[in-house]
């Protein structure tokens, strides 16, 4: 019996294509280790969108240094984004690895480990690859109750500081039948929230698509997968500003299984730093967007992407990030200092931020959107919200679940609501949880999940 263990870093996207990896793994027999010392094969699925993630898959892997050297048939290798990005370079750095695997090429990798010699020269698999559809799962293994779906993969976008685009390629949408099929078998087998996933999700345009100006084939998705009773909640990410048309926003107000939350990466809320970065929209014209989303969906929760110290940024752009977090008031946002990164056109730009002043101006971001948090999730308090249950919590006798703006609920109940749609009075509330206290006796609870789903059909 072959074993392995795959440790996931990164985006959704990495996420689902190792869930794809394993089960093209199990179709061959293999096993997941418990320990990677019993390992066959170790694998890291492993990100470089920021430099601070690659440094630390490297760090991880030289840890195995001596394991690999105890046992010369182990198969060490790495894959995704960082793996594409550094192609056989990785092997300076670390130099026992045996497979080295760019994102469009993980599903060759399961046959090639019949083949593989550990003890020979590394595979280097990069570029385009053949993609076969994800393995069909067991009916009788039980989905995820959240599940991920790629829909689409690539960017054509080009931001100045992104290399999505170089090392996942240009922008490929999967066929609608195909998607169908895939969602499908996973509520076929329990699940019963679908998160859409692409890197520019709403760009999502597949072969024989409209002309530009005609119907969006992304919101014809929606309105199709929203059309099965079994989803009772339906999301999607990552969603770029500049293909956001009339008919995607309508939806958030008229499609009850789409869930009223959204991420929206704003990036800057400069003009000048927008204009460098690429981003293909202003500042106007992205809070313009966040006040036509609230209008058509007034409980929609927002989440978005801040990058500061971007080359060039002045405090007077810091000034305008800030106020455009104060303006549009997101229910969280994740926030990065910008590092340089190969093969982009940031790299190359001039007046550099010292990395001193880029942790100071992520600490005002921060702090801000910290306060503006805790402010959205206190106003919570006395609110009944729907929690799709997903598993124990934190402290004892607790289960938790996410509300359909995506935040955590923690409450006290019984391990029998695992799976199923309750309803919890918010009682205290922080900045990354909620507390709850059920709304709906036990007993009833079975009762209110199947009305809540015929209600979505």
């Amino acid at each position: 019996m072959r074993r392995y263990t795959l440790t996931t870093f990164g985006c959704q996207m990495n996420v689902y294509d190792s869930g794809r990896l394993e089960g093209l793994l199990a179709e061959r027999g293999w096993v997941k280790a418990q320990k990677a010392d019993e390992a066959d094969f170790i694998f890291f699925n492993a990100c470089s969108i920021r430099e601070k993630a690659a440094q630390r898959v490297i760090s991880r892997l030289k840890e195995f240094k001596s394991l690999k050297k105890a046992r010369p048939n182990l198969i060490v290798g790495v894959g995704g984004c960082l793996a594409e990005q550094e192609g056989a370079n990785f092997l300076k750095k670390v130099p026992f690895l045996s497979l080295v695997a760019g994102p469009r090429r993980l599903t060759e990798i399961p046959a090639l480990l019949d083949r593989l010699d550990p003890k020979g020269p590394a595979i280097i698999l990069a570029g385009d690859g053949a993609e076969p559809r994800p393995p069909a799962a067991p009916a009788s293994q039980a989905a995820p109750l959240s599940s991920f779906v790629t829909v689409m993969e690539g960017c054509d976008n080009f931001c100045a500081y992104c290399v999505v685009p170089y090392l996942r390629g240009r922008e490929k949408s999967r066929e609608p039948g195909e998607i169908l099929a895939e969602v499908e078998g996973l509520l076929a087998r329990g699940c019963r929230e679908i998160v859409l996933l692409g890197q520019n999700v709403n760009s999502y345009a597949p072969k024989g698509s409209p002309a530009a100006g005609k119907a969006s084939p992304f919101v014809d998705l929606l309105k199709r997968l929203a059309a099965y009773p079994e989803l009772w909640r339906l999301r999607f990410t990552t969603s770029h500003p500049k293909d956001f048309p009339p008919e995607l926003i309508e939806l958030f107000g008229s499609l009850k299984t789409l869930a009223p939350s959204l991420h929206l990466p704003l990036q800057s809320g400069s003009d000048s730093v927008l204009k460098a970065m690429g981003r293909r929209y202003d500042r106007a014209q992205y809070l313009g967007l966040v006040k036509k989303l609230k209008k058509a969906a007034p409980l929609l929760a927002l989440s978005t992407d801040v990058i500061v110290g971007f080359p060039g940024e002045t405090e007077e752009d810091l000034a305008d990030t800030l106020s455009a977090l104060a303006e549009a008031r997101f229910d969280s946002i994740y926030s990065f200092k910008y590092s340089d990164r190969p093969q982009t056109r940031a790299l190359g730009l001039p007046n550099k931020i010292p990395e001193p002043e880029k942790a100071r101006r992520l600490d005002l971001v921060q702090d801000l959107q910290r306060k503006i948090t805790l402010e959205i999730n206190q106003a919570l308090v006395g609110q009944e919200l729907e929690v799709l249950v997903t598993g124990p919590g934190r402290n004892l006798g607790q289960m938790s679940g996410r509300s359909g703006t995506n935040k955590i609920v923690n409450f006290i109940g019984p391990s029998s609501l695992y799976g199923q749609l309750a309803r919890a009075t918010i009682v205290e509330a922080y900045a990354a949880s909620l507390l709850g206290r059920l709304a709906t006796p036990a007993g009833e609870l079975w009762a209110a999940a199947g009305d809540a789903a015929g209600a979505r059909s």
